[in-house]
């Protein structure tokens, strides 16, 4: 049995966890805080929201390039892409890339049908921790 001045730490450690492990409302706020760069990118092309993201174009049918702020060295990251919602389809990652202008700051997203390797628009979401 536990006593009632046990219960009483262990209900006081369990407050002072959850307001140590709760974020501030400005970390809430924030969008990807644990994140370098972030991207929600629609299947035309445009940002949907990000961060860290100077600009996001589509060079052609599931084709698209993502330009980071100059600030991340993407030679030393690890980048991260998601399909949205289209699981059918295959993708693959380059940087630099001749279809971005080699810009060393830009990331080149390609996706495929899966069905027939054909080029096919895809939303994503892009991250760099």
């Amino acid at each position: 049995m536990i006593s009632t001045k046990a219960c009483t730490r262990i209900a006081v450690g369990a407050l002072t966890a959850a307001a140590i492990l709760a974020p501030t409302a400005a970390q809430a706020s924030a969008p990807s805080p644990y994140a370098q760069a972030a991207a929600a990118v629609r299947a035309n092309g445009t940002l949907a929201y990000g961060k860290n993201i100077v600009s996001v174009s589509r060079v052609g049918t599931g084709r698209y390039c993502v330009r980071v702020g100059s600030d991340i060295d993407l030679s030393k990251e690890v980048v991260q892409v998601t399909p949205w919602n289209e699981f059918n389809r295959s993708y693959g990652v380059w940087t630099p890339h001749g279809y971005c202008g080699n810009q060393v700051n830009t990331i080149l997203v390609a996706f495929n049908a899966s069905d027939t390797r054909a080029h096919a628009d895809a939303p994503f979401f892009l991250s760099i921790p």
